[in-house]
């Protein structure tokens, strides 16, 4: 039986194949993030060195926090230009499209080149080199991922088929990239066990992640043939387009809380193995078990989104998941370092795996709910201007998110070298959990001030609009 396309714009098969896409840019991102500071500022057992300082000046900023620092700040001024040109672009290939072929290689390549870093452990070279490979990377993060999220609006028109669709990516890539976090510890510790040292086993596991990577991404590239869509290309130019975008009220409240939030969720996600290694005095398989200990909420979490939202509204249930993921954090804060069947190893062990297994169900939320309420703002826009420029919300939204990132892991660096990340000294790594699990309360707040009511009456009658317009 030949598949119907999805209001006349995407099949089930290209639905599938475009979700595709979304674990690729993760897992690249989860490579930076989260596999970068394990690799560059390891815990203490973990049979790696230390790649840069750990000397702390200005008080508070470490080599690692400041590389990501002026790494984030370069890539942030290229978000609202790639989010501009993409609003603009005449392409044959498609104004979305082109981006994602230019931006998908050095994406998928230069993070594994951060992990074969020249010169000396600690010296200046490796610094330098670190921070012009963040830089490039998340420069071509970006020419990558804003043009891919801004394709969401644009091929999902109600706000019902937005939910189907970021669902249908959070069910899709949500596994995947929870597999990829459980595939590298265990991988590491895999790999050790037939003889590698811990540097060759973790960056053997880095270049497997960036090859899948590669082979997720190019999915939406096969997938999308953008002539099928009808949006208006925008014909501001950048001043105006930026300016405009930045006098939407109600997407300044959304971002105020959005940021806020990924403060909260990019400090606590790194933070899995080092709990492994330094409270409960395990390998990086056994940080590969806490992870999957997630996976029962998020499948109750993707199972009721659906008739949660639908009986509560996006706002409501954002603000409740952002909230229920930030106060099982504050409890990490108050546990006491053990050694395996030693004093007070099982009560660790039920704390953090409870957490764990709490944490996966708002998770499944807020893999879906963001880009909803950001697909209704960007109605809004449309509905206002004539135009659909999505990319440039989505880059506005990067590149604030950017300077987040580096401050992320500015502050995740800070915390373990000034407070320690060993069993002896612990307490960087203890006031990861409260401090992410205060942005993410501070969040759910300030979410509470999004006016989704107003939002959602431009939104219908925008869709409305495009209804009655013939074809």
């Amino acid at each position: 039986m030949k598949e119907q396309p999805l209001h006349g714009h995407l099949t089930f098969r290209q639905r599938v194949l475009f979700a595709l896409g979304t674990p690729g840019w993760q897992i690249t991102g989860s490579v930076v993030v989260s596999i970068g500071i394990y690799f560059y500022l390891p815990p203490e057992g973990a049979g790696l060195q230390a790649w840069v300082s750990e000397e702390i000046f200005l008080g508070v900023l470490t080599a690692y926090g400041l590389a990501r620092i002026i790494g984030g700040i370069v890539d942030s001024l290229a978000d609202p230009f790639v989010g501009h040109y993409s609003d603009k672009s005449h392409s044959r290939l498609g104004r979305r499209r082109i981006f994602l072929i230019v931006g998908i290689v050095p994406m998928s390549v230069i993070p594994g080149l951060i992990f074969f870093p020249p010169g000396e452990p600690g010296s200046f070279s490796v610094f330098v080199y670190l921070t012009v490979m963040l830089a490039l990377y998340y420069i071509f993060f970006t020419i990558y991922v804003a043009p891919y999220l801004a394709l969401i609006p644009e091929i999902a028109k109600t706000e019902q088929d937005r939910v189907e669709l970021s669902k249908l990516r959070a069910v899709i890539g949500g596994p995947i990239i929870m597999a990829f976090g459980v595939l590298w510890l265990a991988g590491v510790d895999v790999l050790k066990d037939q003889g590698m040292d811990a540097t060759t086993a973790l960056q053997t596991i880095v270049v497997i992640s960036c090859i899948a990577s590669f082979l997720f991404s190019i999915c939406p590239i096969l997938a999308v043939d953008e002539a099928a869509f009808s949006s208006v290309h925008s014909s501001m130019n950048m001043r105006e387009a930026l300016t405009k975008t930045l006098s939407n009220r109600p997407f300044l409240i959304y971002l105020s809380a959005q940021i806020v939030f990924i403060l909260g969720i990019t400090l606590s996600g790194p933070a899995v193995p080092y709990f492994a290694r330094v409270i409960l005095g395990r390998d990086e398989g056994f940080a590969a078990q806490l992870s999957l200990a997630m996976l029962p909420g998020i499948i109750i979490g993707f199972i009721v989104i659906d008739r949660i939202v639908a009986r509560f509204g996006t706002k409501a249930t954002l603000v409740g998941t952002v909230f229920l993921l930030g106060i099982p954090l504050f409890p990490y804060g108050f546990l006491h370092p053990s050694i395996p069947g030693g004093p007070g190893d099982q009560l660790n062990l039920m704390v953090i795996v409870g957490l764990s297994i709490i944490k996966g169900f708002p998770i499944a939320g807020l893999m879906i709910l963001p880009t909803v309420i950001l697909g209704q703002l960007i109605d809004l826009d449309e509905a206002r201007t004539g135009a659909n420029r999505a990319a440039m919300y989505y880059g506005v939204q990067g590149l604030l998110t950017k300077w987040v990132y580096a401050a992320s892991a500015a502050i995740f660096s800070f915390l373990l070298s000034a407070y320690g990340r060993s069993a002896a000294e612990p307490l960087g790594v203890l006031l990861i959990g409260p401090v992410s699990g205060s942005f993410c309360v501070i969040a759910a707040f300030l979410y509470t001030f999004y006016p989704e009511q107003e939002v959602r009456k431009a939104a219908i009658q925008h869709a409305s609009d495009l209804s009655d317009q013939p074809g």
